[in-house]
């Protein structure tokens, strides 16, 4: 019984921590792929299960999944980035981000994905190291 105990308490500890890892790999990613746009503030479509600040080095964050056109309001164009779930392969932890344009065509939203980068990280000495960066174009 002790011993389940034990297993149940460290399970919960190592939840934590996954989802804190988690959260920072994509934290770096994101300020990786925007490390050249001058903007304050990042608009994204989101898993359920990410879990991300409001703000990360001075850019908010904006989750858009739920109403889309309202933070169209008035503009014409947003550019919106989706984060996707990640993926590991071989001890290889990736995290692609799909760009996406989102257009007001007469009050019809209109979705064009402009590409992705994926980022590798390799857990290694109880941190991460970032391995590469990868862009795909459509």
């Amino acid at each position: 019984m002790k011993i389940l105990i034990i297993v149940v308490v460290l399970s919960i500890i190592m939840s934590f921590k996954l989802d804190s890892d988690n959260s920072l790999l994509y934290q770096q990613s994101l300020l990786n792929h925007l490390s050249k746009v001058k903007t304050d503030t990042i608009y994204i479509f989101k898993c359920f299960d990410i879990d991300l600040p409001y703000a990360v080095e001075g850019h908010y964050i904006v989750d858009i999944s739920e109403n889309t056109s309202s933070f169209l309001d008035g503009k014409s164009s947003l550019y919106a980035i989706k984060l996707m779930p990640i993926q590991v392969n071989k001890g290889i932890v990736e995290i692609t981000l799909v760009d996406y344009m989102l257009i007001n065509n007469l009050g019809e939203i209109q979705m064009s994905n402009t590409g992705s980068v994926s980022f590798s990280y390799k857990y290694k000495n109880n941190k991460y190291k970032f391995l590469n960066k990868t862009k795909s174009t459509i």
